[in-house]
Order: C-alpha cells, then structure tokens, then sequence
C-alpha cells in the first residue's frame, strides 16, 4: 500500500520481497504442500513460552494478502483511544484516520460477503448467533467475484480476492517502480546514525539456498517485514534497545467442531463469511471458519477407529473459531546469534487464559443452539467428543493451564511500537519513523503498541496509505 502511494507520485521506489511472486499456476490445495512452499520455516514458525504457539508467516509477494480470509475491519474506537492516551499517539484519531481508511477500501474493493456463497457453515454460524440473541455481521473482505470455494489458505485459484500484489504493487510497477522477489534482507546499511539502504542476498525460492549478494542504496529505507521480520532486521542491524522486539502480541486463538445430522459440506461456502462482535469488547472475537479437512483433523480423537470413524463424518461437521485480545499476553522477537532467522517467546496470561477459556465454551454454545449433537474440543482433561451443552458447562467450570488449551495466532502486532516517548518503550513515532535512526521508517503491524481489537491488517494498510502522503513532503 505505501510503495502503490509512493509510485503515484512519480517517486523511484523499490519494493524487495523475500518470497516469490505467485499466481493461480502455483496454488494447490495440499495445504502441507502450500506451507512448505510459501511459508517460513515451512510452516513450522512456532513461539516458545508457557504454551507451545504456532504462528504461519508468508513468504511471498503480497504476504499474508495471498493466503488469509481477506477480513478487513476497522480498528475499535476504545483501541484508538488507548493508542492516544497510553502512548501519546494523539494525531491518531479516528477522524484523522477515516480518509485513509476509505482509500483502502475502494482501492481493495472491499465489501461484504454475499448471501450466495455462503454455504451452510457460515448459514450455521449466522442461525446459532439470531438463536442465542446475538449479534452477527457479514464479513467485510477484499474480493471481487468470489465464489465461495473456502480456497483462501490455500490461495485462490479463482483470482477473486484482491490481494495487494494484485492491487497496489501492480499499479507501483506501471507507474515505474520496481520489484525484486526471492531477495532475503540481513541488515541495514547504515552511516552515522543514518540509513543508506539494504544488504542481503538473492534466494532461490524453492530451497531457500542464498545465491547472489545485494546491495541497494536509498535516500530513505521502509521496514515491512512483519511484527517478526522487523525487529530482526533492526537489530542486526545494531539497534539493541530492548523496546526493539519487545511487547510483541498476538490474537491467541481456538477452534471447536461440531457434529450435526444435516448435510453441510463445510469445503462450501466463503473461508469466513459470518462473525459476531456481540463479545468483542471484553476482547473476544467469534468466527465461522474453514481451512481444509487436514489442517482440523489433527483435533479429531485420536484412537485409530475413532479417528476413522469421524473422519467419515466431515460431510455433516462445521468448524467455529474465536481469538481473543491478548492483550494480558506478551511475547518478543530476536535473532539467533549467527542466523537472520527469529527467536520468537509468548506466555499466554492468566486473563488470557481465561478469555480464551469462555471463547471456547460460547462457541460450543453456538453448537448447542443449532442442533449439533457434540463437539470436539481437544481441551486437554476432558473427554475427546462432547454433547455441546455439557463441553460448555465442563470448560467453564474447569481450571485449565495455559498448555490445556490448543492455541495459536496468525495475527502478529507490535516489537517495533509507536509511540511519543523512546524512553518509554516506542521504536518509532506515530508516522513510524525509527527514533534510533535518520531516513528510516517502519511500515507494518509491527507498528501496534497493544491491539487495534480487530483484526489487524486493514490498520496497518491505512497507516502505510498516511504515510506514503506524507513521505513525498518530507524528500
């Protein structure tokens, strides 16, 4: 989004990307096959702490784009607000971020998701939240033509989403701009407390072997290398602070499956067409979801027979998901001595702990109340499959560690946080320029000094589209 800014202004501007560039070609739906090819470390990125925490990172042109669900939110005013108040980011305001946001979302196509390609698991979600008097919304997603093939972590095959390297870098490029793929950064050039640019190496994409040195100079350098790549790039670059890579926070999420009588087909339908924001300020955010049948079966019981047997019964089980806030978590990022690869630690805190906890009972709740006849929890300490009611009761009344919950998150924020004060643990001020460093900016979700309440993306795409407005005054 900053470089599609940038290019319109007649700016030279070069985008470098550590992936390759894709297209339908290159999708297939071996979701193992998908991570191994376009993901860091394979797939297997995971955080070490009080809970084992994986969290999938994308490795090509477009980033996360490419492969998530293309929700697209705004963040909550109260999140803003705490951005004003606790961290001096006072330029922030939802006024001031509204024309930004409206650019986004016209240069993305963002709409609802259609009635027609919901299929029933999203119909499920929508009827569970009218039964239980809650509140519901058709997701908000960058698409144009969708068909509902629930293909998305997969990449779409059909081309209907609108993922920036399809929309923004496609633009940059015809406007002049450049784009090297499969290029790895290791650090920053600097000079006396400025930045010249960037070296690293050329890789080749399919086995990640380092090729070709590069150098590439610039009057001024932007960092989007995520809320992992970025601090890891800082600091071997040599700026040790520990704000750098500090406060990380994720979105710690859960999942149930259900069983019904009815035919649902859970393949069919838009990856997440229906959410509920009923419980979302006290941090806990509902979904209907859908990956593929592998990516879930890992929560099916696990006696072979078992295993089998409700294997078998895919065609009549729906998946629900919740994440909740993390904002009682905290996690960091550096680099392994001698490597440009991340060392990454969470622990999950005990109010965590305890959304995540509810999360999970009010999705089996959800179950109970459009007939599912049980549930699937993988809770560590109780019984593999559950009526929905009961799996309710039981995870509320439980007192369950960190480790008892399976979790993960792909929703990383934070390690490179604005903020007024450097003292005060900020990395960068409210445009994202570092305070360590002259002629160099931070452009990501890296930026966040807690979470927008949301889901993460369509923030940091307003905050790259103010800033690439306000770069051109400034060189």
């Amino acid at each position: 989004m900053l470089a599609h800014e940038l290019g319109k202004t007649g700016a030279r501007v070069i985008l470098v990307e550590a992936g390759p560039r894709l297209t339908p070609r290159d999708f297939h739906q071996d979701i193992g096959k998908t991570l191994a090819s376009y993901f860091w470390e394979g797939g297997t990125r995971a955080a070490r702490g009080n809970v084992f925490f994986p969290t999938l990172q994308v490795r090509a042109l477009g980033g996360g784009t490419v492969f998530n669900s293309a929700i697209c939110m705004r963040p909550l005013a109260s999140s803003l607000q705490r951005w004003q108040d606790d961290h001096g980011l006072t330029d922030l305001t939802e006024e001031a971020l509204a024309p930004h946001f409206d650019a986004v979302e016209e240069l993305l196509g963002i709409r609802e998701a259609s009635d027609d390609i919901m299929g029933r698991r999203n119909d499920l979600f929508r009827e569970a939240c009218e039964n239980l008097g809650w509140s519901w919304e058709r997701i908000r997603r960058f698409e144009e033509g969708c068909r509902g093939s629930g293909e998305c972590i997969t990449g779409c095959r059909h081309q209907a989403k609108n993922s920036v390297d399809r929309r923004g870098i496609r633009e940059m490029v015809e406007a002049g701009g450049r784009v090297y793929t499969s290029v790895h950064v290791d650090e920053l050039i600097m000079d006396q407390g400025k930045v010249r640019g960037i070296l690293g190496a050329t890789v080749n994409p399919a086995t990640w072997g380092r090729k070709h040195p590069v150098r590439i100079t610039a009057r001024c350098t932007i960092v989007a290398a995520g809320a992992i790549g970025t601090p890891v790039i800082l600091r071997r670059s040599g700026m040790t602070r520990n704000a750098v890579g500090d406060n990380v926070v994720f979105h710690p999420s859960c999942f149930i499956m259900g069983t019904f009588d009815e035919l649902v087909q859970p393949w069919n339908g838009a990856t997440q067409g229906i959410h509920s924001t009923e419980h979302l300020e006290r941090g806990i955010k509902l979904e209907s979801l859908w990956a593929t049948t592998s990516t879930f079966s890992r929560g099916l019981p696990r006696q072979p027979k078992q295993f089998k047997r409700y294997l078998k019964k895919w065609p009549h089980m729906s998946v629900f998901d919740g994440w909740v806030s993390g904002e009682a978590s905290r996690g960091r990022v550096r680099h392994i001595p001698g490597t440009n690869r991340p060392d990454i630690t969470f622990d999950l805190g005990e109010a965590d702990l305890r959304r995540l906890q509810e999360a999970n009972a009010l999705l089996c709740e959800m179950f109970d109340a459009v007939g599912s006849k049980e549930v699937v929890t993988g809770i560590h300490g109780l019984p593999e499959v559950m009526s929905p009611r009961e799996a309710a009761d039981e995870i509320r009344k439980g007192r369950f560690s960190a480790v008892d919950l399976p979790t993960a998150s792909n929703h990383v924020m934070g390690g490179a946080a604005m903020g007024s004060d450097p003292d005060r643990g900020a990395v960068t001020d409210s445009w994202g320029k570092v305070w360590d460093a002259d002629d160099l900016y931070v452009c990501d979700t890296g930026l966040f000094p807690s979470s927008p309440g949301v889901n993460p993306q369509l923030t940091a795409m307003a905050l790259a589209h103010r800033l690439g407005q306000e770069l051109p005054r400034r060189y």
